[in-house]
């Protein structure tokens, strides 16, 4: 069995496949629907790239390796 990332899909979709939304909220202390947002949108929001916040740390962190907070920050992955 090929457990390796689908290239095709963006680290953050990865990321939702492997946590799931509730996950992923919970970890970056937000609710539910603001995770969905993210996911739908294919991108972290702004407040990554201006230091206000670290989701994509906390997201890399409990993917064990399968996505890096460098993947998660390019915009356009989504």
């Amino acid at each position: 069995m090929n457990t390796s990332p689908d290239p095709a899909k963006s680290p953050l979709e990865v990321a939702f496949e492997l946590l799931g939304p509730n996950k992923i909220a919970r970890i970056c202390g937000v609710k539910g629907p603001s995770a969905c947002k993210w996911r739908s949108k294919g991108m972290l929001p702004r407040t990554e790239w201006t230091g206000e916040t670290n989701y994509a740390s906390l997201i890399a962190e409990a993917t064990g390796g399968a996505v890096t907070k460098e993947q998660l920050l390019v915009r356009g992955n989504g």
